[in-house]
């Protein structure tokens, strides 16, 4: 994919609001599963799903399975340039009241509480 393609593809993957909030929770928490982040964002998890299916094929994100599991985190193997850009959007945001919402979420979400799951 050339360059330009990928940037138009990375920005409209991050035009969305919880999109944007799912890149700031992942930054946050690595290997975290769609039900903690339905619990953290209050969507549905076939719209959370369809975010991170964006995200991924944007390369932001990737996913791995853990047993039941499949776990998303950030790209580790992003362009630095990408990943500067990223950054610099999660540090304009950090203050923002809904991030830090998100955040006090996050610290409390736990995947085996809220599927009544025995570990």
């Amino acid at each position: 994919m050339d360059k330009l393609e990928n940037i138009i593809k990375i920005l409209k993957a991050i035009s969305d609001e919880n999109r944007i909030r799912i890149l700031v929770i992942l930054n946050e928490k690595q290997n975290i599963c769609v039900c903690e982040i339905r619990e953290i964002i209050g969507l549905s998890q076939p719209t959370i799903s369809s975010h991170l299916r964006i995200l991924e094929n944007a390369g932001l994100i990737n996913n791995s399975k853990e047993g039941k599991w499949i776990n998303y985190r950030l790209n580790s193997d992003l362009d630095s340039k990408v990943r500067e850009f990223l950054n610099q959007i999660l540090l304009v945001l950090k203050n923002s009241t809904q991030i830090i919402s998100d955040k006090r979420k996050l610290e409390k979400v736990n995947r085996f509480k809220i599927l009544k799951v025995s570990k």
